[in-house]
């Protein structure tokens, strides 16, 4: 037969070449990019740590916020009445049809996030961006992912891209609601853990996406679910439906993206997840949320809890990152840097909630008051009011930098520039020192071991301030003091003055007054932003730019220290800075000596007190001697010419 005449060895390289290209349609069909194709900038979990370069390269720590009220809008942060963001859409739809309504939503998304945003994030340095998304507005009627909603999410993606910014995806409202909240996008209950539909519906989003973004370096990761508690019953113990439900949307996107990396969000505790070989799960990160509830106001608490968590970390002991998905320390400064310097000392990606609210304080980094931005009432409001209260929307004319948050977020976002960011000393009271006291006030230098706390032993300055509870004034209940080694400090590109300060009174702001080379002088209390707190060292700061107009602040010459309650006050270490989160600073006494200042005159100063330290000469002194010796020049010169009249009146005789 023909078939005997063909060479064996032909037949053998025909099934090699046919095999080989069967293998390369197969692969050609899956897409799925290997490991050694994806970009550099790929994330992916190495132990606790997060790596780029598809988990080989350098070590990334994710530190941004969050962009609520744009895909999920919630009625106590955002200008809407509606309950929910399913509510808005209903009633929308109900009073002004489908095209209408859709219409209006994406009037209130245009303005609410635009390409400045992008800007503003990465002013702040930050590397991240989570973004919550809803169903509500990204499936359409057949469970599709609606392609003007996915090119608003590519937009967004693109533009994180062209600043080097990561994006969390996060479904932040689920079919069925995963929690029955408000920021569910459905308060009306929580039916995703027993609802088959919803499940299928929350199971086939994410393979929509995967197959989207699969391979996206600038896509950090998927975030599965949102605070995912599910019914009162569901919650406690929690984990019962929610990490099986984990489970089954991991093994979907994994037939889809092995690579990405897949975010858990644990209610509330570490100790609440399992051990990732449980299930099998590779390259995931766990995420908290950490909301002190019961310390809004009390920094001591807040640090407390903060410092909770690192134990409740540590006791679960995890091997894989973690991310503080949400967070905020309300209006304490003194809790925001802490708790970020425990994020950072633990390897903690951290995105705060969030980047701009109305009438909610340090809720937000941009604020807006509801005068500027008012509520569109969705039940009354008519179509073109509403579509003009939500055209109004845009950060940069309608609100306005929380400046102090702010400051202090774009300093812990980078840690290279709370090395350096300009900041200069003022005193460290470890050099020769002059003080003086005002009225009703005494000052000494004095060991901090008086303080009875656990701060390493130094010198400080002690103020006793006598007498009843009153205001200071500029030259009395207060601690007068100078530079150290220089004449004045210029304060130039810098914003705080910061002050260590420990007292037995606690939550008590000081009297804080500066003096220019002119002998000017400028007064404001401390910031309540950050309250000192009871028997303990706290920093505490004054806003130089509200000072800019009255003084000048490139040469000032003293700073006096007081108190409206009678009592003792330590401080220490005073100094400028940009950021109420920059360190003490760097100077030498050799750079101090080389930037001497100018030297100035202090003219308000008439109180008579004795200096507190020794080789300290007080002004007032020197003013009643210099006073006195104009007195008796005159009264000599008085009695000189009365002798000589006398005496020409005894020759006329």
């Amino acid at each position: 037969m023909i078939v005997n005449r063909i060479p064996i060895f032909l037949v053998f390289l025909f099934g090699i070449l046919l095999g080989s290209t069967c293998l390369a349609a197969v692969s050609q069909s899956q897409e799925i990019k290997e490991p050694e194709e994806l970009d550099a900038r790929f994330l992916k979990a190495d132990g606790k740590v997060l790596r780029n370069g598809s988990g080989q390269g350098d070590v990334v720590t994710l530190r941004g916020t969050n962009v609520g009220g744009w895909q999920v809008m919630e009625a106590w942060m955002c200008p809407t009445t509606a309950g929910d963001q399913k509510t808005a859409i209903e009633t929308l739809t109900e009073r002004f049809g489908k095209d209408k309504a859709e219409a209006l939503i994406k009037e209130y998304e245009k303005s609410w996030w635009t390409e400045q945003d992008f800007d503003h994030v990465k002013e702040l340095n930050f590397n991240v961006l989570r973004l919550p998304i809803s169903y509500l507005n990204l499936l359409d009627e057949e469970g599709k992912l609606r392609e003007d909603t996915l090119a608003t999410y590519d937009w967004f993606v693109k533009e994180c891209e062209e600043r080097e910014i990561y994006v969390i995806l996060d479904l932040h409202a689920a079919p069925g609601s995963q929690n029955g909240r408000d920021h569910s996008g459905d308060n009306s209950g929580s039916i995703l853990f027993t609802d088959e539909t919803s499940q299928m519906l929350t199971v086939s989003l994410w393979e929509q996406l995967a197959e989207h973004y699969k391979g996206n370096s600038t896509i950090a990761g998927y975030d599965l679910l949102n605070e995912p508690e599910g019914t009162e019953q569901e919650r406690a113990p929690w984990g019962g439906v929610q990490l099986p439900f984990y489970d089954r949307l991991y093994q979907a996107i994994r037939a889809i993206d092995p690579d990405h990396l897949i975010i858990l969000n644990s209610i509330w505790e570490p100790t609440n997840m399992p051990d990732p070989s449980k299930y099998g799960w590779e390259n995931v990160m766990y995420e908290y949320h950490y909301y002190c509830w019961n310390g809004t106001d009390n920094a001591t608490t807040q640090k407390n809890f903060t410092e909770s968590k690192v134990t409740n970390n540590k006791k679960a002991g995890h091997n894989v990152p973690v991310l503080i998905g949400e967070f905020t320390l309300f209006d304490e400064l003194q809790s925001w840097e802490h708790a970020l310097k425990v994020y950072e000392e633990n390897g903690w990606s951290w995105t705060t909630w969030t980047y701009k609210t109305v009438d909610n304080g340090n809720w937000g980094i941009y604020t807006s008051k509801s005068s500027k931005t008012p509520d569109a009432n969705i039940g009354f409001d008519t179509a073109e009011a509403i579509e003009d209260k939500w055209s109004k929307l845009d950060t940069d004319t309608y609100f306005t930098k929380n400046k102090y948050l702010y400051d202090l977020l774009r300093t812990m976002a980078n840690p290279e520039l709370t090395d350096n960011n300009l900041r200069k000393w003022y005193q460290n009271v470890e050099n020769e020192i002059n003080l003086k006291a005002g009225r009703d006030a005494e000052s000494s230098i004095v060991s901090s071991k008086e303080t009875y706390s656990s701060r390493e032993e130094s010198n400080v300055i002690k103020l006793t301030v006598t007498g009843v509870e009153s205001m200071p004034t500029p030259i009395s209940r207060n601690v007068c003091i100078s530079p150290a080694i220089r004449n004045s400090v210029d304060t130039a590109g810098m914003e705080y003055l910061i002050i260590n300060t420990y007292g037995n009174q606690g939550s008590r702001a000081l009297y804080i007054t500066l003096v220019d080379k002119n002998g000017k002088t400028w007064s404001d209390y401390t910031s309540a932003a950050a309250m000192p707190q009871a028997h303990q060292w706290d920093k505490v700061f004054i806003d130089l730019t509200k000072a800019k107009n009255d003084i000048d602040l490139s040469a000032i010459i003293e700073v006096r220290i007081g108190a409206n309650v009678p009592g003792s006050y330590y401080f220490d270490d005073i100094y400028f800075a940009q950021s109420y989160a920059d360190p003490l600073p760097r100077e030498t006494v050799e750079a101090m000596k080389k930037d001497m200042g100018t030297e100035g005159t202090i003219l308000d100063w008439v109180d008579t007190e004795k200096s507190n330290q020794k080789g300290n000469v007080n002004r007032a002194t020197i003013l009643v001697l210099g006073a006195g010796v104009i007195v008796l020049a005159a009264a000599t010169g008085f009695l000189f010419f009365f002798n000589k009249k006398n005496r020409a009146k005894r020759r006329k005789l």
